[in-house]
């Protein structure tokens, strides 16, 4: 989607894109795990979802359960693992561990909030056995803007560094005391770049989007919009557009701290692959948190985030702010499952990116380059 003008620069020729067959190759799908997605930081949840000690919550990145934790001494992230002989420990969604202890289904072999094992009911001694050589294993976790991030590897390096790019930006909307107003969960047939690529350029916002293209006027050039003299005429935005909205009005007072060159700012969108979208508004946050299930699918979760002062919003007031991007992400994830679907002609070796297609482009190298760096 449309970054900032003075950074948005037109590809000069066609440029090749990924191989079809990284879209959908299960063995290729177990390189891309291992260099993005067990590799890197992942958002895989809220703050405010794990709120006091003993609250949890499991988290899955394909294959792998993630344990997510509230302990006296903050967030923990584990493997869904006991020490034992490997049954998960929780078999449900989200809860409270009761008298602030962990344990197993099968076994009962029972650890603290921090992962130390503290009790085995029932094992015959031994000498050779000390408690202290089966903590849970811990899997790297960390917290930015009320985003709960997790390293699978743990070689990733600080979370600082991923989201340095992001803080100067964002400071002000004061993401980490933002709430969820609204989620939506979505499983999408399609490969987890096509919706990087997708989220990446408006080429196909005219066809696809006429809701968001009534707002965001500068969308009705595909993508073009900055680009040259041909292409920057007219307003970005509808005239006395406030946010994203379908009519563009605004119910609520724009975030607390906004410059006013901010406040006036109607629409920043934000990457940060290869799971987070965010689209920033004067007064709320429409962000997306996507995971790996398969090759070909991925699960969605949408949340609109709000101001604690203006929740809980009033039926109406709510389903003034989801409808537009409720709209706008249905349709991008049919666009996505469509594709996928045709990525398998055996005649398709790759695609193309046109000139305004730069971002995709763009992600497409960043793609590149990761596995390059993973190579063994």
């Amino acid at each position: 989607m449309i970054a900032a003008v003075s950074t948005r620069k037109a590809l000069a020729k066609l440029e090749p894109g990924l191989p079809a067959s990284w879209y959908h190759d299960p063995a290729h799908y177990r390189r891309e795990l291992e260099a993005f997605w067990y590799g890197r930081w992942i958002a895989v949840a809220r703050e405010e979802e794990l709120p006091g000690p003993g609250d949890w919550r499991l988290v899955r990145l394909h294959d792998q359960s993630i344990l997510l934790v509230r302990s006296p001494e903050g967030l923990k992230a584990f493997h869904n693992t006991c020490r034992h002989r490997g049954s998960v420990l929780c078999t449900g969604e989200s809860g409270t561990f009761p008298r602030a202890r962990i344990t197993c289904p099968y076994h009962a072999w029972t650890y603290d909030l921090e992962g130390r094992l503290v009790a085995t009911p029932r094992r015959m001694e031994t000498p050779d056995f000390r408690r202290k050589d089966f903590p849970l294993h811990a899997v790297a976790a960390g917290t930015w803007g009320g985003f709960v991030f997790v390293n699978v590897d743990g070689n990733a390096g600080d979370l600082s560094s991923a989201v340095s790019a992001l803080d100067g930006r964002f400071e002000r909307y004061s993401f980490d005391k933002l709430r969820i107003g609204k989620r939506i969960v979505a499983d999408v047939k399609a490969n987890w770049k096509l919706l990087c690529e997708n989220f990446s350029e408006c080429f196909h916002c005219p066809p696809v989007h006429p809701e968001l293209c009534r707002v965001v006027s500068a969308y009705r050039e595909a993508g073009a919009w900055g680009l040259d003299e041909a292409h920057t005429v007219g307003p970005q935005f509808a005239p006395g557009a406030q946010t994203l909205t379908m009519d563009g009005t605004s119910r609520l007072s724009p975030f607390e701290n906004l410059s006013e060159e901010e406040r006036r700012t109607v629409y920043i969108p934000e990457m940060l692959p290869p799971n987070l979208f965010l689209n920033v508004h004067p007064d709320y946050v429409n962000a997306h948190m996507m995971f790996p299930t398969g090759p070909e699918s991925v699960r969605i979760v949408y949340d609109w985030l709000f101001e604690p002062r203006s929740l809980p919003l009033a039926g109406e007031d709510l389903a003034h702010y989801v409808a537009l991007w409720d709209i706008t992400n249905r349709q991008d994830a049919g666009n996505c499952e469509w594709q996928q679907e045709g990525l398998h002609a055996r005649a398709f070796g790759h695609g193309v990116y046109v000139p305004q297609e730069f971002d995709a482009h763009r992600f497409a190298q960043w793609v590149r380059e990761g596995l390059d760096r993973a190579q063994p």
